[in-house]
């Protein structure tokens, strides 16, 4: 007889999550399975190679971390949006340095995996895959590093108070105008954030102190004070991306 991976911890609670198969209450998060499954979450928390989830009807289970493909979690629709950046007309571009488009998880030009099953829990794969993902749009992957690191300390499924999400935690206007359907996959959060940190450089001429605090205050701000904006967060996030990329 096999013995299941699963360590039940709430086995009344587990049965009744599983009985409901896939549906998904309003705003609930969802890890799904590797066996296709999805169980309604609360949270989770990494134990070694195992995730313990946080069941919603109470209790917890664990299970090995690549038994889990990925959580979707959506934004508290409570937090309102901070003032939008009016739409900048881009400079015109070549064929060369035009921006590729939003990616997939396989690399189109080598059907390369960018993050293989379960990497979602790995930081040395979602750290290989966003210096993939730099490279494809010819961003320094130092840069790119430190402002996860920064911004998210490399977790995939991070909210800040103001609905920032994921990896390089985009807000939802951005994540939108970057074609991310989904903030919370890895690849396209980390695709998403890079072009739009490519587009900054480019606006910026390549000052990177610039093209950072956009990132973190917006382009608006940026243009009001000619400069990096004397807010303190701002000046604070500069210094921590360039300490971080070094």
């Amino acid at each position: 007889m096999i013995r299941s991976p699963w360590t039940i911890l709430a086995r009344t609670a587990l049965a009744a999550v599983l009985a409901l198969g896939t549906a998904t209450a309003l705003r609930a998060e969802t890890a799904v399975l590797r066996d296709g499954r999805s169980l309604e979450v609360t949270g989770y928390r990494m134990s070694d190679a195992r995730i313990v989830l946080r069941l919603s009807t109470g209790g917890e289970v664990s299970m090995p971390a690549s038994d889990v493909l990925e959580i979707r979690r959506q934004p508290r629709e409570e937090s309102p949006a901070p003032p939008v950046s009016p739409p900048q007309v881009p400079a015109p571009q070549s064929a060369d340095s035009a921006p590729a488009g939003p990616a997939s998880n396989t690399a189109a030009a080598t059907g390369e995996t960018l993050l293989p099953i379960g990497g979602v829990f790995d930081p040395g794969a979602l750290h290989e895959m966003a210096g993939k993902i730099a490279r494809r749009h010819g961003v320094d992957e130092a840069l790119v590093h430190a402002v996860i690191q920064v911004e998210s300390r490399y977790d995939p499924f991070a909210v800040s108070p103001r609905g920032a999400m994921g990896l390089m935690q985009l807000m939802p206007r951005t994540a939108e105008r970057f074609e991310v359907t989904n903030a919370f996959d890895p690849v396209q959060n980390v695709d998403g954030g890079v072009r739009y940190l490519k587009e900054l450089l480019a606006r910026y001429s390549g000052q990177v102190r610039l093209a950072l605090a956009a990132y973190n205050a917006g382009e608006e701000a940026v243009e009001r004070h000619g400069g990096i904006p004397p807010y303190r967060e701002t000046i604070d996030y500069v210094k921590r991306v360039l300490s971080a990329r070094r």
